[in-house]
């Protein structure tokens, strides 16, 4: 290295006092790596020159030496890869984070694991007025999906208990809680939910499904500012660590009747100057409250949340719910529940969804759909046709997230009205869930158009990619390796799941960096290394190109570069 720095030193003595006049000395120069751009022509250079927190030089090692004055930081990277900051396009940072200050149960697939974990949250907080968290797996209950009270009251029951699923579409609640409620057999189902009963006696057996969720989560205790806050600074360390340089937080909920708190807790965090991240918001729609009043909200929360770094500028619309609890809206019914026609309702009638998005895109409001099953990806695209038609062709960049079933007839029209597909990859393959679940509900035929990224790139839609954590590790570097192996990461199956479907290390890399940024309206400022851009930067010990897609998910980031700022990582951990 030192031998490197001399040279380059050297080198510099050779240039002129007119040559240096007219250029601008960079605060930090990185050199000897292996930079990969994500643009179009040039993928490739060795050396990046920053200059306050934008980048003024990408090329090669020869070209950045009239950058280096007296006063730069010249970085020797060795071969390391240097890229451009992650997007997360489908995230829940405060929620998330919340979540896990609170009794996380995450990855314990096994019930005994499950209930351990749970029974250490109750231990540890004896004189809690109510547990809360989330985090369990519903195949652990398979096949119905839904846990028992008895289980939890085993383990508390005097102080209520209410758990989020992992997909957050379920809740399961103890005897103590459901009582604390008042919830019933009288109780009735509201409309998109389901209480989940006895069949005898139809008292609530301990698990809420949907618009359900919140007849008994509406009681849990209030949450503080103080804890959002607290929320989002967990999740930034961890989105950093990750190279996470932006994120789309897909559900936004009123709180109160005249306030989103999640986007106090990111307005408050960025006022303080903590926040180091692109943020761009979903508001929810919530079509058991009146239309009009929501809307004002949305224009006034648009308007009063705006900052730098910091936009309410989207609203997120539940099109559906989720396969398991076979609340996914689908064209044909259930595999598994032919006989009975059960094919899933969606959460917002088709009818409803054109006049909707129809006004929405008229207010310049982003849309970010939840859409799992193919109806309701056949209602998003006849909602956005509608709005195309009333409102004329737009830069919307609207957004089709999650996306997994399709009637390969709506590929096309995907591409026809320049929606942007958010896919969690990480999902793409033959997993435990896959095998016990989602397969049974597809059924052999609609199996074979299960998250079809490459069908959508081959047509030119854009790629977007989010992990919807906390549902799933927020790892991008999974979510790439599945991308272009269509294989679990953790060697659960051998086989790849249609790996017609996979695409090339390049579009995958593109759909976590640019193509995220272009549906966060940032592909101006972030996503790929150019002169003038940001220097949302990152560093990873390997070049992603150079090892074999299997162990794409064993790269460390290393370093993580925010705007120019140092956010994770270290200099001299870099260059070792």
């Amino acid at each position: 290295m030192h031998k490197r720095k001399f040279i380059l030193m050297s080198l510099l003595s050779f240039f002129t006092d007119i040559a240096y006049s007219q250029i601008t000395h960079a605060d930090i120069v990185f050199t000897g790596g292996s930079v990969y751009r994500v643009t179009e022509n040039e993928q490739w250079a060795s050396s990046v020159a920053i200059s306050k927190n934008k980048i003024s030089y990408v090329g090669d090692d020869m070209g950045v030496i009239p950058f280096i004055g007296p006063d730069t930081r010249v970085v020797e990277l060795n071969g390391k890869m240097l890229m451009p900051g992650f997007q997360d396009a489908h995230v829940h940072p405060v929620d998330s984070g919340m979540t896990y200050n609170q009794c996380a149960v995450f990855n314990l697939p096994q019930l005994q694991d499950l209930l351990d974990a749970i029974q250490e949250c109750v231990n540890n907080n004896p004189n809690a007025e109510w547990i809360v968290g989330a985090g369990w797996y519903v195949s652990t209950f398979s096949p119905s999906g839904k846990p028992p009270k008895e289980l939890l009251d085993e383990i508390s029951p005097d102080i209520p208990i209410t758990l989020l699923s992992n997909a957050a579409h379920s809740v399961w609640a103890n005897s103590a809680a459901i009582e604390h409620a008042g919830i019933t057999a009288e109780t009735l189902d509201p409309e998109g939910g389901q209480i989940d009963r006895n069949p005898i006696t139809r008292e609530p057996s301990g698990s809420f499904q949907e618009s359900a969720m919140p007849l008994i989560q509406n009681f849990e205790p209030p949450i503080t500012l103080k804890e959002r806050i607290a929320g989002l600074a967990f999740a930034q360390k961890l989105f950093h660590s990750y190279g996470i340089t932006g994120v789309h937080d897909s559900y936004v909920e009123v709180s109160r009747e005249t306030a989103y708190s999640n986007m106090e807790a990111y307005t408050a965090f960025a006022d303080a100057g903590n926040l180091k991240m692109h943020v761009v918001a979903a508001m929810l729609y919530d079509p058991t409250l009146p239309l009009r009043p929501q809307i004002e909200l949305f224009k006034k929360q648009r308007k009063e949340s705006n900052r730098e770094l910091v936009n309410a500028t989207a609203i997120k619309i539940l099109v559906d719910g989720v396969a398991t609890s076979y609340s996914a809206a689908m064209l044909e019914p259930y595999a598994d529940r032919e006989a009975e026609g059960i094919k899933g309702e969606p959460l917002v009638s088709r009818s409803n969804l054109i006049d909707l998005v129809t006004l929405l895109d008229d207010l310049d409001f982003q849309i970010h759909f939840h859409s799992i099953g193919d109806a309701a990806t056949h209602y998003s695209l006849d909602a956005l046709e509608n709005a195309r038609n009333m409102n004329g062709q737009r830069d919307s960049r609207h957004h089709l997230s999650h996306i997994m079933v399709w009637d390969p007839n709506d590929y096309d029209r995907m591409a026809e009205l320049n929606a942007v597909a958010n896919f969690q990859a990480l999902w793409a393959s033959k997993d435990k869930h896959y095998d016990e679940i989602t397969y049974a509900r597809m059924g052999e035929k609609r199996s074979k158009y299960i998250y079809p990224i490459n069908s959508l790139h081959q047509r030119g839609v854009t790629l977007a990619f989010g992990s919807d954590w906390y549902v799933t590790s927020a790892n991008p570097l999974l979510a790439i390796e599945v991308a272009v192996t269509r294989l679990d990461p953790d060697g659960y199956r051998t086989d790849p799941l249609l790996p017609n479907e996979s695409i090339d290390l390049a579009t995958a890399i593109k759909a976590a960096t640019l193509g995220s940024a272009f549906g966060n309206f940032l592909d101006q400022k972030t996503g790929s290394i150019e002169v003038g851009k940001l220097a949302d930067l990152i560093v990873i010990d390997k070049n992603l190109f150079e090892i074999p897609p299997s162990e794409i998910s064993e790269a460390k980031v290393m370093l993580t570069m925010f705007g120019g700022e140092i956010v994770y990582g270290d200099m001299h951990s870099t260059v070792n």
